[in-house]
């Protein structure tokens, strides 16, 4: 009889913390989602909303932003939200060999929303390129294929520069503005 009741009051015991460590562990928030990405006063800031390329995926889409040189050649990935389905974006995958050297990178975007993005003017080895005329490309697709594409040129040079070009398929309210290093 001893027994028994010594195992009742163990196991009253420890139901009772259980309960304690669970109810001071959970929380009643439910989780958020927030894309942060680094921002300076200088170098490239580019933002842009983004919107359906017309796939089955849809919300759901892999997105990219990377800089290239005047004749094409990459420089660097400065966002790219894919995981398994990089592979979709065939224009960022051609051009960077899917570089992420110092991009900010996450999971398959779950919704459409406003990106921004920065350079700092750097390669991936983190060398300064020189000043002259680059490209900030954008690729978004939500199905298994490739998407929508489109680039923009702008001078890396000590003169600001701010462009808000025409919406395309799948970005709007682009802003694009350069301020030297």
């Amino acid at each position: 009889m001893k027994q028994k009741r010594k195992i009742k009051i163990l196991f009253s015991s420890l139901l009772g913390i259980a309960l304690a460590v669970t109810f001071s562990c959970s929380s009643n928030n439910a989780p958020t989602t927030t894309t942060t990405t680094t921002t300076s006063s200088t170098g490239l800031i580019v933002s842009v909303a983004t919107s359906t390329a017309g796939g089955n995926y849809a919300p759901r889409h892999v997105v990219a932003i990377w800089i290239e040189n005047s004749a094409g050649v990459f420089i660097k990935t400065l966002t790219v939200y894919a995981q398994a389905r990089a592979t979709d974006l065939t224009n960022w995958e051609t051009a960077s060999g899917g570089n992420k050297v110092d991009a900010v990178t996450g999971a398959t975007q779950s919704s459409f929303g406003t990106l921004t993005a920065h350079w700092d003017g750097t390669d991936t080895k983190s060398a300064v390129v020189a000043d002259g005329t680059y490209r900030v490309c954008m690729e978004l697709t939500d199905k298994s294929t490739t998407g929508n594409f489109s680039y923009y040129t702008f001078t890396k040079s000590t003169t600001a520069e701010t462009q808000t070009p025409a919406d395309v398929a799948s970005f709007s309210n682009i802003s694009i503005k350069w301020v030297p290093l």
